[in-house]
C-alpha cells in the first residue's frame, strides 16, 4: 500500500454511560438513569462479563496496534472508575473518557474528537460493547479489510465493515446455551466505519442493523467474529438476524478454541 495510507485504528466501549439517548432502560431523565446505571448489583454483573469476555478477547489481539475507549459518566463511582482504569492498564492504548451526560452519538462524537489524528490519511472506527467479545484476529482481520477497500473509500463516502459470522451465549440458570450464527445484518460487535480522516461520521452515527441503507457495506463471514451475550440486563432483546443452529457441537467447540481466548466450556459456565 502506498505511503500515503496510514489508517488509524479506534474502537469505542460505552460503560455504563447514562446517556439521554441510544439507551432504553433506567429512567427518563439523568438522574434516574445514573441510579440505575451504577447500582453496585447491576456494576458488578458488567464487570463480571466484561472481565471474563471483552478484556480478554481485546488483550488476545494478534495485532495490538489499535486505540480503544472507554466512554464513562462523570458520576461514575470512583472505585468502578479505579478497577476500570486497573483492568484496562495491560492494553496498548486504552483511555478512559469520563464525559458529563448528555445525548448519546454527541458524548460519542467528543470522545472519538479527544483523539488527534495527526499523521493519518483515514480513520476506522469500530464498535464494541463491555459483555461481548471479538475474535482474536479481529483487529489484523479489520486492517486488512479496510487495506482492500481503500478504492471504495472516498471524501464523503465512507464504507461501512461488518463481521457476521459468530456466536451468541444465552445466559441462564444452569448451563448457557451457545448458538451458532451467521447474520444477514451487521451486528454491534465489531461493526466499524472505514472514512478519511475528514469525515465526522463514526460507525455509532447509525443504528448497526442499518449500516447498510446510509453506507456502502462489506460482509465478512469468513470466519467467526463475535460473541454476543443475552442476559436480563440488556438495554434490547438481540435476535438473531439470519441463520442459526447450523453447527454440530463439536463444531462450535473447534470453532471458539480456535478463534477467541476461551473455550466453549467457559462461555457455557459463565
Amino acid at each position: 500500500m502506498p505511503s500515503d495510507f496510514n489508517n488509524q485504528i479506534i474502537g469505542l466501549v460505552r460503560f455504563s454511560f447514562p446517556a439521554l439517548s441510544g439507551f432504553g432502560k433506567g429512567g427518563q431523565d439523568i438522574a434516574e438513569r445514573e441510579a440505575f446505571l451504577f447500582d453496585p448489583a447491576r456494576l458488578e454483573r458488567r464487570f463480571y462479563l466484561f472481565e471474563k469476555l471483552c478484556l480478554p478477547s481485546l488483550l488476545a489481539q494478534t495485532d495490538p496496534d489499535f486505540t480503544i475507549l472507554f466512554l464513562i459518566g462523570e458520576r461514575m463511582p470512583p472505585t468502578a472508575v479505579a478497577r476500570l482504569a486497573r483492568l484496562i492498564a495491560p492494553l496498548k492504548d486504552a483511555r478512559i473518557i469520563q464525559r458529563q451526560s448528555g445525548h448519546n452519538y454527541g458524548a460519542v462524537c467528543k470522545a472519538f474528537d479527544e483523539v488527534g489524528a495527526v499523521g493519518f490519511t483515514h480513520r476506522t472506527s469500530f464498535r464494541l460493547d463491555d459483555d461481548d467479545a471479538l475474535s482474536c484476529s479481529y483487529i489484523e482481520r479489520l486492517k486488512r479489510t479496510a487495506r482492500d477497500l481503500k478504492p471504495m473509500c472516498r471524501p464523503e463516502r465512507p464504507v461501512a465493515i461488518a463481521f457476521n459470522r459468530g456466536f451468541y451465549v444465552e445466559v441462564q440458570e444452569g448451563e448457557n446455551t451457545v448458538i451458532d450464527a451467521n447474520e444477514r445484518t451487521p451486528v454491534s460487535v465489531g461493526s466499524a466505519l472505514f472514512a478519511e480522516v475528514s469525515e465526522p461520521q463514526n460507525i455509532y452515527a447509525r443504528n448497526h442493523r442499518f449500516l447498510g441503507q446510509f453506507f456502502n457495506l462489506y460482509s465478512d463471514v469468513g470466519a467467526p467474529n463475535f460473541i454476543r451475550t443475552i442476559h436480563a440486563d440488556n438495554d434490547s432483546k438481540p435476535s438473531i438476524v439470519g441463520l442459526s443452529n447450523m453447527m454440530s457441537p463439536q463444531t462450535i467447540a473447534e470453532e471458539i478454541a480456535a478463534s477467541f481466548p476461551f473455550d466453549l466450556a467457559e462461555l457455557k459456565s459463565l
